[in-house]
């Protein structure tokens, strides 16, 4: 090995050295600053950088008074996660000391209220949350014969939650649609007639029937918005129906 070589190797081992012993250091310098950021994707805000710091110094204490290396991200994360409203979040410590957390809020499609009186959402990944108790969201409540409670972070399918899965179709159907996702303000299931669509305006029922030909029982309803009611308005009528194929029946008052 030539002089040359063996010169770039010492200098290669030196500055790591200084890179370690610099770390090593670092590590015991204290938190700069705690920097958090929540993304909603265009959802309600349910929870805001003031409750996300109150989780962290709950668990954690007060992450502005430690070192850096009693600090662990990956930790924070993980707690996080568990937290209700919280569908992802990151945690990271930059080489300045700053701690910073970025959560993104899990974003309610409907408002669930079971039979016997308990209430929870679930959000556009079929996600079930806790209802947030100094916050709500603007979604449609959904309510009638639900008898079963489910917890939190639990993934709606069709197989175990059969019934909830159709809920959470129909409102992700209706929340595509540019008019429905404005009109429709309720859901009803029964299980003697299956579900009834409430409106936010208008004292009439719409009549849904089961959750079979959805696409097509809502596209019915988009073009009697957009061409019926339009020009005739609805107050006229106490009902719509939309169980019968290839027409809308409309029963006046």
């Amino acid at each position: 090995m030539n002089k040359r070589a063996i010169r770039f190797f010492v200098i290669l081992i030196l500055v790591v050295i200084v890179v370690i012993v610099a770390n090593i250091s670092m590590r015991n310098f204290g938190i700069a600053q705690l920097n958090i950021a929540v993304e909603y994707n265009g959802g309600d805000t349910l929870i805001d950088k003031r409750d996300i710091s109150t989780m962290i110094s709950k668990r954690f204490g007060n992450v502005l008074s430690k070192k850096r290396k009693e600090v662990n991200g990956e930790e924070i994360e993980e707690y996080l996660l568990k937290q209700n409203l919280v569908s992802k979040a990151n945690v990271y410590l930059t080489l300045g000391g700053k701690l910073n957390v970025e959560v993104w809020q899990n974003k309610p499609i409907a408002r669930i209220y079971t039979s016997d009186g308990e209430q929870f959402y679930v959000d556009e990944n079929k996600e079930v949350c806790d209802i947030c108790k100094t916050r709500a969201a603007n979604v449609p409540i959904v309510n009638g014969d639900l008898k079963t409670k489910v917890k939190r972070k639990t993934i709606i399918d069709s197989v175990s939650f059969p019934l909830y899965n159709d809920v959470c179709n129909m409102v992700l159907a209706i929340n595509k649609d540019d008019i429905l996702k404005h009109q429709i303000d309720q859901i009803y299931y029964s299980k003697k007639n299956g579900f009834q669509l409430l409106p936010k305006v208008g004292d009439y029922v719409i009549l849904f029937g089961s959750t079979d030909n959805m696409d097509e029982k809502l596209n019915k309803l988009h073009y009697l918005y957009k061409y019926g009611f339009s020009k005739h308005g609805w107050d006229n009528y106490s009902i719509v129906n939309l169980e019968f194929n290839n027409q809308v029946i409309c029963t006046r008052k």
